[in-house]
């Protein structure tokens, strides 16, 4: 057994020391504190970015595509925009990440399927097809900002448009990874890093998730009964759909950290044959 990887990374002792490079101890030994490092900043850019954010939706009546006279903080060299950019990146790299540790052999105590059996199993599922039409129609509403918003900064809804599909995908893939544990050969350190970043994600679509609702209230407020625009309605529709995707990431995050060796996305009905024997009791009459 290869001791140093297995006390030091974020392996169990299956591997095969022979094969495992030099770079690849040293990764594994030092990975965990660079996650929670980096979880933290992403943190930090997140609550820069939700004052941001919710200024703009609660005092300038506008989004933070295309938010004017901001003043809540000044930071040299870094604006409003600046900081969301960063954030977005953030939760992007997130992904990118989660993705190469997913589909490489460190990890395949965590994750034993392969992404095909993955796909083949995800394909006859209700909810892949269900949360792809909602993700497809958030998309639609990000395109449809950057087309009719000239104030809009392009970049910034592109990066959410990519957050968007990468959340997506990893959705996919945490729903069948376990969560690491000293029973797989992890450290605590594995586990608390784990542990900070779905407690990120999960933030993250919160914030994001409060902020669509805070919109679709402020459409709601501002749309004149009878003369409304169908232009008006679909976008308030798509507004809606935003939100509730936001909604479904947060959901899947937060459950995952309770509960992750279970499968989150699926969901078990009982079967009407299970409940032809159930009595409902009868009420006594009282008089």
């Amino acid at each position: 057994m290869n001791r140093d990887l297995e006390n030091g990374g974020l392996l169990g002792n299956e591997n095969n020391p022979e094969r495992q490079s030099k770079f690849f101890r040293i990764a594994s030994a030092y990975f965990p504190h660079l996650c929670i490092v980096f979880q933290l900043f992403r943190l930090f850019t997140l609550v820069m970015s939700s004052i941001f954010m919710v200024d703009c939706t609660l005092y300038h009546d506008s989004t933070s595509v295309d938010c004017e006279g901001f003043t809540v903080y000044i930071t040299p060299h870094c604006d409003p925009y600046c900081w969301k950019t960063i954030w977005l990146v953030c939760s992007a790299i997130t992904c990118i990440v989660w993705f190469c540790l997913l589909n490489t052999e460190m990890l395949l105590r965590l994750r034993p399927a392969r992404n095909k059996k993955i796909f083949k199993s995800i394909i006859k599922k209700p909810y892949f097809w269900s949360l792809n039409i909602t993700t497809g129609s958030a998309v639609l509403y990000d395109v449809l900002i950057m087309v009719n918003n000239r104030n809009a900064k392009i970049y910034v809804e592109c990066l959410e448009v990519v957050c968007k599909l990468w959340t997506l995908y990893l959705l996919f893939q945490l729903n069948h990874t376990f969560p690491p544990s000293r029973e797989k050969g992890f450290r605590a350190i594995s586990r608390g890093a784990y542990c900070l970043t779905l407690s990120v994600c999960a933030l993250d679509n919160l914030c994001k998730f409060l902020v669509a609702t805070s919109q679709v209230a402020f459409k709601f407020y501002t749309v004149e009964h009878g003369i409304a625009k169908p232009v008006t309605i679909v976008d308030l529709m798509l507004m809606i759909i935003n939100a509730s995707l936001y909604l479904s990431f947060l959901q899947f995050f937060w459950q995952k950290l309770f509960r992750g060796d279970k499968d989150i996305l699926t969901v078990f009905k009982q079967e009407f044959r299970l409940t032809e024997n159930i009595r409902v009791p009868r009420r006594r009459r009282s008089f």
